[in-house]
């Protein structure tokens, strides 16, 4: 197995280890979430060296790869060890989230705007008009208690992480041993 495959391999089962981790403590996973992509960052960053020091083995390694690489090896050993670093990725990506939320309500308000203007214009009957609406302002209610009280989110945002964490490291595992 070539070592890029077993960085694969590595990267795969680390990731599906933090998945399960993620899913059974989501509390926890917004606290370390910084650390979990810096990890993330430093594991790809190593992977990123080995594919350079291979390109270059063959004539073809570009030297601004390896500068992409060691960026990215330095920002996430940054992520991993500045607490300041660690609660500004926290609570921005949580207040992402909130701000997707009130933006996915305002743009529901939108389409039941229009759809009732067509229904007007049209005097055609469209049905759909009061549920957009409906969940417009659900969505915009719930994006103003997110920005209210964040920690609401916390653990349903940790859940997620960690399914996405582990079905993609069960990919990464998957393929690292199917494509040796």
């Amino acid at each position: 197995m070539s070592p890029q495959k077993i960085i694969q391999l590595i990267i795969g089962i680390t990731l599906a280890f933090a998945g399960i981790y993620c899913i059974l403590s989501p509390g926890v996973t917004i606290a370390v979430l910084a650390w979990i992509i810096g990890l993330f960052m430093v594991i790809l960053a190593l992977n990123r060296i080995g594919v350079w020091r291979e390109r270059r083995a063959l004539g073809f390694g570009e030297n601004y790869e390896l500068a992409s690489a060691i960026l990215s090896l330095i920002f996430g050993a940054a992520l991993i060890v500045s607490n300041f670093f660690q609660t500004m990725v926290s609570t921005f990506i949580i207040y992402i989230l909130a701000a997707w939320i009130a933006m996915l309500g305002v743009f529901r308000l939108l389409v039941a705007s229009n759809l009732r203007r067509l229904e007007a214009d049209t005097s055609v009957r469209i049905n759909n008009y009061h549920a957009q609406m409906i969940g417009g302002v659900l969505l915009i209610l719930i994006a103003v208690l997110i920005f209210i009280r964040p920690s609401i989110v916390t653990a349903m945002l940790g859940m997620f992480i960690g399914a996405c964490l582990l079905l993609f490291g069960l990919q990464q595992t998957i393929s690292a041993i199917r494509d040796r």
